[in-house]
């Protein structure tokens, strides 16, 4: 569980420093793929949290993990 949210926490500062680095707003095809990334690992942060379930934007049906 420790490497999961290590790796979250990694892509997350990952856009920090992107954002905050000159130039940003040039490159759209990485910048996109960062905040990506970042978006997918606070979605896997809340998860693993035991937060809110993340929501399916194309269905609209509620994911995550099944609470059986």
């Amino acid at each position: 569980m420790f490497q999961i949210v290590a790796l979250c926490q990694e892509a997350i500062q990952a856009q920090h420093r992107r954002a905050a680095s000159p130039g940003y707003g040039l490159d759209d095809y990485t910048e996109g793929r960062i905040v990506g990334a970042a978006n997918l690992a606070r979605k896997l942060l809340r998860v693993v949290s035991g937060g809110e379930p993340f929501v399916d934007g194309q269905r609209g049906e509620v994911g995550g993990p099944s609470r059986n």
